[in-house]
């Protein structure tokens, strides 16, 4: 049954992969209108290990996300006398973990970014976000199906030309299910991330 699960982990994980290569460069390769034409100003990909512990053992996760932020300047001017970038972004995911089992995650998380320039190149930032998911594993600490997750973290975008940024990161992430089932001790994880974004 493991052996089987970890198949059907792999097919979803190729078949998101030729989804987000198939779509990512044509998108990103879009028109460049102003950005008040425009919904989404960043699209991009972030990947990463996190750990935590549950009663049983380790969790690790490794992260598959996609990016999606929108500049909030274009719904809120008085944000164009700032030097950085506020934006909301959509984060949809599909996480496998691989300790202590295979098990996976999936879910969907709404956030806010602050982008800060540094210096020419270099760019940091601080997020949050909130937003359900689905886990499959089996724990004393947590009840699994049905969760929330809630994430805070930090980084730098390295920019490597004025439309495009390599990303480092590190993110705090808690999930539990606001006492729906029990158990519901929740389960932490730390994660460091690196990503590739695409502004417009």
């Amino acid at each position: 049954m493991i052996f089987v699960n970890y198949i059907r982990c792999k097919v979803v994980l190729a078949e998101l992969a030729i989804m987000i290569l198939l779509f990512f460069p044509a998108y990103s390769a879009a028109g460049t209108n102003d950005i008040n034409n425009r919904l989404l100003t960043e699209s991009g990909i972030i990947t990463g290990y996190g750990t935590g512990d549950v009663k049983e053992g380790n969790y690790e996760p490794i992260l598959l996300i996609w990016h999606l932020g929108c500049d909030l300047k274009r719904f809120i001017p008085e944000l164009k006398n700032y030097s950085g970038t506020f934006s909301v972004y959509l984060e949809p995911q599909i996480n496998p973990v691989f300790e202590r089992e295979t098990d996976l995650e999936f879910g969907v998380g709404v956030g806010l970014k602050y982008l800060h320039p540094v210096t020419e190149e270099i760019s940091a930032y601080i997020f949050g976000s909130v937003g359900p998911h689905y886990i499959t594993v089996q724990t004393t600490d947590q009840a699994n199906g049905f969760i929330f997750s809630d994430t805070i973290g930090a980084g730098f975008s390295f920019f490597l030309t004025e439309k495009s940024s390599l990303n480092l990161g590190y993110r705090f992430r808690h999930m539990s299910n606001a006492g729906i089932k029990k158990p519901n001790g929740g389960i932490n994880t730390h994660f460091g991330t690196i990503g590739y974004s695409v502004y417009f």
